[in-house]
């Protein structure tokens, strides 16, 4: 084998032995190499997708769905820096990804040498843990560094929590003289121990009686994949007048003694209902809360305790409520399976508080949604009662995720959505991703500016039949019509909200997707069934034409309405 790829073999036997499969490769000649070694191991499924920024979403959709680590790889130079948005997207969800870069040797950096940048440490604020490859190992030292690196590297994609690790690789010349017969030395397990984390009973009786004795606990669950353990133990503590389940749309819970729509119940809560809706113990598990209206009102409100549940030391200080009182370091399943087992109900008024507003509030929501003209939130509410049960659905970035707080749902569907850093470059490609390997059919519900920005997610062979494309195509940034501020500005239409009169037609077919459109209510219900026919074993788009000003209006409207 020439000089500098032994180690890449002995990474692809660690990378499978220790469970990672699935390699998502944009192509390149330095790191040719890699993918020649690489495609060597019948194990390793590599997975062509030729946009880095792309590409990188793509195994964050991958790892999102599994669970599992997910390896990228690319070449060297500016191709790296395309990872970025996933990576950090990554890292603030907390995604396991194994981040491979391939680098020329260090002796040429800064040198004038072609697609050569300083790659060592390069995503340095938004990664696990950074490791740089030596480019030759042929001694004994150089082959147990080599080895020690690689398994710590793929180690702490999931300990001591998940997120991305980088592994630059440096290769000399020449790359293609390769001995696909060497046989690898060197290889070495390194593993590390299961262990039970849990409160120690003391500890939990301890919590225990503190909240069993408080009349007002809140639980509010951010981010979360379906997990019915978590759901059956929260269904449990909910159970207790004391306590009200305030849940979201990517909670993916579902009992009738939790409040979802968040926003629906608390806008427009006066002084007086802030005092009388307050909880002494504020609880907190989950991922990021889509709602700026319950960090807000949580903010005024100022909980007695907040206890925190996270599992992440980088995370035992986040005070998003500015009231944190304790970080409890266990997930949110152990945590509500321990304190559910401890649990008694507290006689009180509170949870029946949280109904009476909650109740009242989906009275006029059903009412004002039944008056609307065809609008963007008429839209919303045909699609959650419309998309097929059974779906996987993505929800990306901005206005897709924050209606879909306003709609009830039912457990027929599983929510995602790239809530980490919030942006809307690859929330197509994510879901792309995550089709690729879900045994659910996915659907993205995405706005233009999102679908436009990172429409090189249709360039991609790996589009699953099943793969569905919701487009929401109101003529801009619509988000900024809604928020308070953008629309009393001139400069709203040339530079905030990012106004065009583009459509999707032409890169469907640029790209083989069949496309389906509607611009009214009536063409809409009447082509969902022909869009989600999934005999056509081919990806679709559906671009849905509503109108910005009215579809504005009817949202800010409808806060009115509420509080009417």
């Amino acid at each position: 084998m020439t000089k500098g790829k032994e180690q890449i073999s002995l990474l692809a036997n660690l990378m499978l032995e220790k469970g990672i499969t699935h390699v998502v490769v944009s192509p390149g000649s330095r790191n040719a190499p890699i993918i020649i070694l690489f495609a060597q191991h019948s194990g390793l499924d590599l997975i062509s997708v030729a946009d880095e920024r792309s590409a990188g979403f793509f195994a964050l959709g991958i790892a999102i769905k599994t669970r599992k680590p997910v390896a990228l790889l690319c070449t060297s130079g500016s191709a790296a820096l395309n990872y970025a948005p996933a990576i950090a997207e990554a890292y603030y969800q907390k995604v396991p990804m194994l981040v491979l870069t391939a680098d020329r040797p260090q002796e040429w950096i800064d040198q004038a040498d072609g697609q050569t940048i300083r790659q060592v440490n390069v995503f340095a604020n938004y990664i696990r843990k950074s490791f740089h490859l030596p480019s030759a190992v042929e001694t004994t030292e150089a082959r147990w560094y080599a080895n020690r690196i690689i398994n710590e590297a793929i180690d702490r994609c999931l300990y001591p929590a998940n997120g991305p690790v980088h592994l630059n690789l440096p290769l000399a010349e020449p790359l293609y003289n390769i001995d696909l017969q060497a046989n690898i030395s060197g290889k070495k397990i390194i593993s590390i121990a299961s262990v039970e984390k849990k409160l120690p009973e003391k500890a939990i009786v301890q919590l225990a009686q503190e909240w069993n004795n408080s009349p007002a606990k809140l639980i509010l669950v951010g981010q979360l994949p379906l997990n019915n353990h978590l759901n059956d133990a929260l269904t449990k503590l909910a159970d207790d007048p004391s306590v009200c389940v305030l849940t979201e749309t990517n909670s993916n819970l579902h009992n009738s003694l939790f409040f979802g729509c968040i926003d629906r119940v608390i806008d427009g809560m006066s002084v007086s209902e802030i005092q009388k809706f307050r909880p002494e113990i504020l609880l907190s598990i989950g991922g990021a809360v889509v709602s700026k209206k319950i960090k807000s009102l949580l903010r005024q409100m100022k909980p007695i305790e907040h206890w925190h549940v996270c599992d992440d030391p980088e995370d035992f200080y986040t005070d998003t409520y500015q009231s944190l009182s304790l970080t409890i370091p266990l997930t949110s399943e152990e945590f509500a399976m321990q304190l559910a087992g401890h649990s008694t109900p507290k006689k009180s008024n509170f949870r029946q508080l949280w109904a009476e507003r909650d109740f009242t509030r989906k009275t006029l929501h059903l009412k004002y949604v039944e008056s609307l003209e065809f609008c963007d939130m008429q839209v919303y509410d045909l699609l959650f009662r419309d998309i097929p049960a059974g779906a996987d659905i993505h929800l990306a970035n901005s206005t897709p995720v924050r209606y879909a707080q306003l709609f009830d749902q039912k457990l027929k569907h599983r929510f995602f959505a790239n809530r980490g850093t919030s942006g809307i470059d690859g929330c197509v490609s994510t879901a792309a991703g995550s089709a690729y390997v879900s045994e659910n059919p996915v659907t993205v519900i995405t706005g233009d500016i999102g679908f436009f920005y990172d429409s090189n997610a249709l360039w991609n062979s790996n589009l699953k039949p099943d793969f569905r494309i919701i487009l929401i195509n109101n003529g801009g940034g619509n988000i900024f019509r809604i928020l308070d501020g953008p629309s009393d500005y001139p400069q709203l239409e040339p530079f905030i909200e990012t106004a065009h009169q583009y459509t999707a037609k032409g890169l469907a077919a640029s790209f083989g997707l069949n496309y389906f459109k509607a611009n009214d209510k009536s063409s809409l219900e009447k082509i969902l069934g022909d869009f989600y026919d999934y005999r056509q074993q081919k990806p679709a788009i559906l671009e849905i034409i509503t109108p910005n000003i009215l579809s504005a209006k009817a949202l800010k409207e409808y806060f009115k309405f509420l509080n009417s």
